[in-house]
């Protein structure tokens, strides 16, 4: 069941972005509780948060975040993060949260979910199989400023 997030969910949402992404096969083992908890806490602060979290028998297993923009194509929401507890990792959970969320969404006349991610990490194969399609024309640029530091 997809429920909106609520503010004393961080820590629980927090535990399961961090179990997530510090498992296989991504293993970013420089992802503490602490790190992970100010992150998240600042992405929800942000104008047009929304979050959904997933639960099954009352459990979280799952959760989603990110920003409602208004674009000239009509309201877009950007999903910033999306984690499922490690044990249930390709089993479909986080087809379900997608799909939930969509449809929300949809409900309330949102145009368009849009996202970043990278190739060849797991994550783009999963966008791909979830009907999600990459702009081509798109490109994320950055310019790292350790060299200013």
């Amino acid at each position: 069941m997809l429920k909106m997030y609520k503010e004393e969910d961080l820590e629980t949402c927090t535990k399961i972005y961090v179990e997530a992404f510090n498992a296989p096969p991504l293993c970013y083992d420089f992802l503490t509780i602490e790190k992970a908890g100010r992150y998240l806490r600042d992405l929800t602060r942000k104008p047009g948060f929304i979050g959904y979290t997933y639960r099954e028998d009352e459990e979280m297993i799952a959760f989603i975040f990110g920003i409602l923009d208004n674009y000239f194509e009509g309201t877009m929401f950007e999903v910033d993060e999306l984690a499922v507890v490690p044990h249930l990792h390709r089993s479909g959970v986080g087809s379900a949260v997608m799909h939930l969320l969509e449809t929300k969404l949809a409900g309330y006349g949102v145009s368009a979910v849009n996202l970043n991610t990278s190739r060849g990490l797991p994550a783009f194969d999963f966008y791909i199989k979830n009907g999600y399609e990459e702009i081509p024309e798109n490109v994320t640029l950055v310019k790292w400023l350790r060299d200013f530091v």
